[in-house]
């Protein structure tokens, strides 16, 4: 796949703020999310990589060519800032057409049938004032707005942050969707880890202005690159320890603060002694039924222990666990299946780690 953005040592500087040097590669129809917490310097890249700031050092190219040598009007970028900035004396309508216009150009009918359906705009399209629109159609008529002059590139900055809930999940999706029919190149972000997982074909985690990590959804969920990356996308779960043996099979992991051993079924990149820190995501701690045999899986790093505290989430609970070695353990899991074993606050239970999904780190 050709990359068709590309940014070599690119250093940004801005006030007493520093980002990079960063090297990243966007690839031709791939949808890119750039995701990390606020203040870490994910609009500031994305502006950058659209020509607004100029770096200290390096690079960002546009087909080979610095951006900011090619005029505006030529790089083929469209952009949805978060304050999305539809003008308040054009009617719906006439911010929908305004960059054609801009460019003397008539939009493409078809084009235009295709974002009214898909967007739901037919209903806003003769609205004189657009600041009566709620959130979400304002939304839906700058992203529409956006992909009426045919971007090759589209960059979107937290484009779902303002919108509620029940909004924000049917509006990842119709960006989902919209990529898969349009197939331009998408870089969006966003500090939501849901949301990256939801739409990213990669994802770059950025944190205090250093690109730590470029990978697919699930590399990236079942193995951090660092403990900064562990800790801002799953911070529970993360224990020191040190490596008990090695081989190609995986690896024995002697927690430090309850001499608890495990076993990672993956290589541990540490010799026999050396320091580490092992993690496994809420999502993949096991509690195991009390009623059911336990499957070849679970049947090794099972701990026995009490239910602390119970949280509700929506569709999901957190167990929190404390092992009678006095290990916290957080689990995750569906609301009917914590039903299902009846637990509750005080009952005891045993967790498994499941060993294919145990991870380490450098400490």
């Amino acid at each position: 796949m050709s990359t068709v953005l590309e940014l070599e040592a690119l250093e940004v500087r801005l006030g007493g703020f520093t980002l990079g040097p960063i090297d990243l590669a966007v690839a031709q129809g791939e949808y890119l999310v750039l995701v990390g917490p606020s203040g870490a310097g994910k609009s500031v890249l994305l502006e950058t990589m659209i020509g607004w700031h100029t770096p200290a050092r390096g690079q960002a190219r546009l087909g080979g060519v610095p951006v900011q040598a090619i005029r505006a009007g030529e790089r083929g970028f469209s952009y949805v800032p978060q304050d999305i900035g539809l003008l308040p004396h054009l009617s719906v309508r006439e911010n929908l057409l305004f960059p054609l216009d801009c460019r003397g150009r008539d939009p493409d009918p078809q084009l235009l049938e295709t974002l009214s359906t898909t967007l739901n705009l037919g209903p806003l399209l003769d609205r004189r004032d657009p600041r009566s629109l709620s959130q979400g159609e304002r939304q839906r008529v700058a992203l529409g707005r956006a992909l009426l002059t045919r971007p090759r590139k589209l960059f979107l900055d937290e484009p779902c942050a303002a919108l509620d809930p029940h909004l924000r999940r049917e509006f990842q999706l119709l960006l989902r969707d919209l990529h898969r029919q349009l197939g331009q190149s998408v870089v969006h972000v966003t500090h939501d880890r849901e949301e990256a997982f939801l739409l990213g074909e990669r994802i770059a985690v950025i944190l205090d202005g250093r690109l730590r990590q470029v990978d697919p959804p699930d590399q990236l969920y079942a193995r951090p690159a660092d403990l900064a990356v562990a800790r801002f996308l799953a911070p529970e779960n993360l224990w020191p320890a040190r490596t008990v043996e090695t081989s190609a099979e995986g690896a024995r992991l002697e927690l430090r603060a309850t001499g608890n051993r495990l076993r990672a079924e993956h290589p541990v990149p540490t010799t026999a002694g050396a320091g580490c820190v092992v993690g496994i995501r809420p999502e993949e701690v096991m509690i195991l039924h009390p009623d059911r045999p336990l499957r070849p899986q679970v049947q090794e790093n099972v701990f026995s222990g009490t239910i602390r505290e119970i949280l509700r989430l929506d569709g999901r609970v957190q167990v929190n666990v404390v092992t009678a070695e006095g290990l916290d353990v957080v689990s995750r899991l569906p609301i009917c299946a914590a039903q299902d074993m009846e637990l509750a606050a005080g009952s005891p239970v045993r967790v498994c780690l499941k060993a294919r999904s145990v991870y380490t780190l450098d400490p």
